[in-house]
């Protein structure tokens, strides 16, 4: 089933469930998705991968917005809270992304094929796991790795 489909049974779940945060969140994510395609140079299909791209960059603004939430401590504690079930309800509909193991065999095997540690770069390296792993990695964890393996 498309995302785009369990989306919409999400939301009609919720309003017979008159789950209001549910139902705030598709919301939010359809509106989001629709600010995208109506954009000016906007040209391609509405798939999967573009609702993942959608549902990706929502999270990753709520995450930016928590981070502010959490430092203006208990003036900001109910936005935590939300913005917290919010991200745990968006991971249902991303990719899940590999661990640390994996991501660390991904980076060594890029330095081997620069060359070794000798020859292999940051940017390099960096380059050339997120070119071929770019849906299953977190880039700030892709550059934690490779800094420890190039030092």
């Amino acid at each position: 089933m498309s995302i785009e489909q369990q989306l919409n049974d999400r939301l009609k779940q919720a309003m017979r469930a008159r789950d209001q945060r549910m139902l705030n969140l598709v919301r939010m994510l359809k509106s989001k998705m629709t600010e995208r395609t109506t954009a000016s140079g906007f040209s391609g299909a509405v798939d999967d991968d573009l609702w993942i791209d959608v549902i990706s960059a929502y999270a990753k603004s709520q995450a930016k917005a928590l981070d502010q939430y959490k430092a203006a401590g208990p003036a900001g504690a109910e936005h935590v809270e939300q913005i917290e079930w919010e991200l745990a309800a968006t991971d249902e509909w991303l990719p899940k992304k590999a661990d640390e193991a994996t991501v660390r065999g991904w980076v060594d095997d890029a330095i081997a094929g620069l060359g070794g540690k000798e020859n292999a770069k940051l940017g390099a390296v960096m380059g050339a796991v997120m070119k071929a792993h770019k849906a299953d990695v977190e880039p700030a964890m892709v550059r934690q790795l490779v800094q420890e393996a190039l030092a």
